[in-house]
């Protein structure tokens, strides 16, 4: 009887012992699982500045030969295909072999899908100017860039240029890095530019 109690006993032990180790195993779980998400959310600059690691939206204005007008936000680096998919697809009117679907979006811009038999003139896939009539020097083609004050062909394509080798412009300031684009050049275009 008494090695009954005593295997009684141990089993007793074990299973609370199983449990508690169970317990503290699946809680240290959570804790680690909630301290990996909250990781993935923030990273810690050297300043102290938490920055949220979430990807940044843009919002574009789809309109013309698609299913669905409206207003939509897509993520940062986002293409017109993208915006089309958003807007429900094209219609069987839309016109694709005047746009470029691959063309990356900024933010706040329209994008128009043309129509077929419509003018040219009255359509375009997208503006690298915004409804405030600043062009983005980021997405502006040739013709936009030539458009702006102090920018002839030759420097437009300087700027593209430019932009192919180095990337983004990250202020517009930057534009005075193109050759022949200095202080007084600038000013001219300061308040025609945007990033």
């Amino acid at each position: 009887m008494k090695k009954k109690y005593t295997a009684v006993g141990i089993i007793t032990i074990v299973v609370m012992v199983s449990f508690y180790a169970l317990f503290t195993y699946v809680k240290s779980g959570k804790d680690q699982l909630k301290k990996n998400e909250t990781e993935s959310m923030f990273v810690e600059e050297d300043e102290g500045e938490a920055i949220e690691l979430k990807n940044k939206q843009i919002v574009v204005d789809v309109k013309g030969g698609v299913k669905r007008p409206n207003i939509y936000r897509l993520d940062e680096g986002s293409i017109v295909e993208d915006a089309i998919k958003i807007a429900g697809g094209t219609t069987s009117e839309a016109d694709l072999i005047k746009i470029n679907r691959a063309e990356k979006l900024s933010d706040n811009q329209e994008v128009i899908i043309p129509i077929k038999g419509q003018d040219e003139s009255e359509s375009f896939v997208s503006s690298a100017s915004s409804s405030s009539g600043k062009v983005n020097i980021n997405t502006a083609n040739e013709t936009e860039l030539d458009s702006l004050p102090g920018i002839g062909p030759a420097k437009a394509v300087e700027i593209i240029k430019y932009r192919e080798e180095n990337g983004k412009f990250k202020s517009i300031e930057e534009i005075k890095n193109i050759k022949g684009i200095g202080e007084a050049s600038f000013e001219k275009l300061k308040d025609s530019i945007k990033v």
